[in-house]
């Protein structure tokens, strides 16, 4: 079948009703990982269309180059094929809370410290900056060892079409 799709084994498959799913193309398979690739996406669908929305503006100026993602190899797939991917939603809310929680807590609570004991703006300020670059080391480390992407699993396989209908 030319793009028949095929399941994974099923204690593979999440299950997982709260998961979150998206389709991913297979840019490459070297040994046993498999490396996907995404198109960046903007936060809402004002932000895509560029309009009424900072956001937009801020992603048209960010990288738009492709997301690649490297998983464990766990199915049989090639490049050009597509895979379906999930994601725990509890995975997902711990890699945002690394990312978007912790730093703000930490400025929050650095500055009202600092603050507390008497100084300067300027040097709360000043002071809230290493703060920031240390706050955004667990969400670095947790990227270098894998553990944002370990709770992804690929559930299903999209085959690519191939020349002479294989």
């Amino acid at each position: 079948m030319p793009n028949a799709s095929r399941p994974c084994p099923p204690d593979q498959a999440a299950g997982d009703p709260r998961a979150l799913r998206q389709t991913l193309r297979v840019v490459g398979v070297e040994g046993a990982v498999v490396r996907l690739t995404a198109d960046r996406m903007s936060g809402c669908a004002q932000c895509a269309a560029r309009t009424g929305c900072g956001a937009g503006a801020l992603a048209e100026m960010a990288d738009s180059a492709p997301l690649e993602i490297r998983l464990p190899r766990s199915v049989l797939v090639a490049p050009g094929d597509e895979v379906v991917v999930s994601m725990p939603g509890n995975a997902l809310l711990g890699a945002a809370g690394l990312a978007y929680l912790l730093p703000p807590a930490a400025l929050v609570l650095a500055a009202a410290i600092f603050s507390g004991l008497g100084l300067s703006d300027l040097t709360v300020a000043l002071l809230c900056l290493p703060v920031l670059a240390l706050s955004l080391l667990p969400a670095r480390l947790a990227d270098r060892r894998g553990g944002l992407v370990s709770g992804m699993r690929i559930e299903e396989v999209i085959a690519a079409r191939r020349p002479g209908g294989t």
